[in-house]
């Protein structure tokens, strides 16, 4: 044990003498999850839908036209509409260009034909460039001009005596000639109260104590992006770690190594170990980075690690068993990085395995990618990562015990 112990401490002594591709390969991942998590990643007020653009021309300017324009007074109803009032050249100059989902133009006299009883029409333009907006438009004027054609209706007695206000001046208004209209008005309204008040059908706002306390955590892309970004990039570093192995070949050091008192499988275990340990401590890094910079909420950190160490030891175990085949490191580069790759399009890395195709989606649960996608996102909803941990556990003993004998073999030969 002693002797594996100074190999892998001679291994970390040497890496730190030259870092640079390890620290290129790490801050790889580093830099793309910040790009691609800057460009998807959804804005403070991403949850509200933008204000709809509405212009308005109001030809009437009188009472029954400021009541219609005072259905987008409501506190519910400014948060919807954006309404801007302009004359009617510039506002149909606007919608031509796209600059309003729709225009409104409320036609001269509106208030004395709304008053008189007879039929008046509010013109609609929508802007053509958009399918949903302008309808949404229509629509509330729609409702809107049924509520104020019912309302005068209701009150026509009511509407004449207004109407008597505004023809009269107010210097020859007698308040007498108005008493039958408010007593009649007041019958109208106490009755109205009495059927609509209280209604047969109300909304019930109802929150459990068990929500109220339960707060719902704030939603970070990053957790998905690093994750998957990681992986694929800690292969690549592992695998340079394990490529040592073929590197000493070629040059003789593994030859003087093995005239000294040290036995073969100690050798082997000695660089599964280098790049076991070593692809922890960079992924802890990751870890930090993912904290510090992408402010990550990884979740328990316990679980975190011990997927880290399970993950790390497959990687280990998989490339030191493919460098038992491999003559030298050329050959290693020329058929890793494919299978790296293919590991990371078919695993999550890139996308998520969910929008592959269903024919090739299958492909996934046979790399390690996915499965330590799988296991990151279970530990940061408060799962334990059972499933995940066990086949990446099991498969690595078995890679493990495979890469024992083969590169026993390889390394003798």
């Amino acid at each position: 044990m002693r002797r594996i112990l100074l190999i892998f401490k001679n291994d970390v002594k040497r890496r730190l003498k030259s870092p640079y591709t390890i620290i290129i390969l790490l801050l790889i991942p580093m830099m793309m999850t910040g790009i691609i998590g800057a460009i998807f990643a959804p804005r403070a007020d991403s949850d509200a839908l933008p204000k709809i653009k509405v212009l308005v021309v109001d030809k009437d300017k009188n009472i029954g036209s400021r009541f219609l324009l005072g259905a987008f007074d409501s506190p519910q109803i400014k948060e919807m509409f954006q309404v801007t009032l302009v004359d009617e050249t510039r506002g149909k100059k606007l919608i031509s260009r796209g600059k309003a989902s729709a225009l409104v133009i409320i036609p001269e006299k509106f208030t004395e034909r709304l008053m008189d009883a007879e039929k008046s029409q509010i013109k609609v333009i929508k802007n053509p460039s958009e399918q949903f907006l302008p309808s949404v438009v229509e629509e509330f004027m729609n409702t809107t001009a049924v509520i104020v054609s019912g309302f005068v209706q209701v009150f026509a007695t009511e509407v004449k005596g207004i109407r008597l206000m505004i023809d009269i001046p107010i210097e020859n208004l007698e308040m007498a000639a108005m008493l039958p209209f408010m007593e009649a008005a007041q019958k109208k309204i106490i009755a109205l109260q009495y059927y609509l008040d209280p209604l047969l059908i109300q909304l019930k706002e109802e929150i459990t104590s068990e929500k109220k306390e339960k707060k719902k955590p704030d939603f970070n892309i990053f957790v998905y992006i690093l994750p998957g970004m990681s992986i694929m990039f800690l292969l690549f570093i592992i695998e340079v770690f394990l490529r040592d192995i073929l590197t000493e070949r070629e040059d003789g050091k593994l030859q003087r190594m093995m005239f000294a008192p040290i036995r073969t499988m100690e050798l082997v275990f000695a660089r599964i170990l280098s790049g076991w340990i070593m692809g922890i401590m960079v992924y802890l890094l990751i870890v930090v980075g993912g904290v510090l910079i992408f402010n990550i909420s990884w979740g328990n950190y316990g679980h975190l690690f011990i997927l880290i160490a399970v993950t790390c030891f497959w990687i280990a175990a998989f490339f030191a068993l493919l460098n038992a085949f491999f003559k030298n490191k050329n050959q290693a580069g020329a058929f890793t990085s494919p299978i790296i790759l293919v590991f990371s399009a078919f695993g999550g890395s890139f996308i998520q395995v969910e929008q592959l195709p269903e024919s090739v989606n299958w492909i996934s649960t046979f790399t390690l990618n996915h499965w330590f996608i799988t296991g990151t996102q279970q530990i940061n909803t408060g799962e334990f990562p059972t499933l995940p941990l066990t086949v990446i556990l099991v498969s690595g003993v078995v890679l493990f015990a495979s890469a024992s004998i083969f590169l026993k073999k390889r390394i003798t030969v």
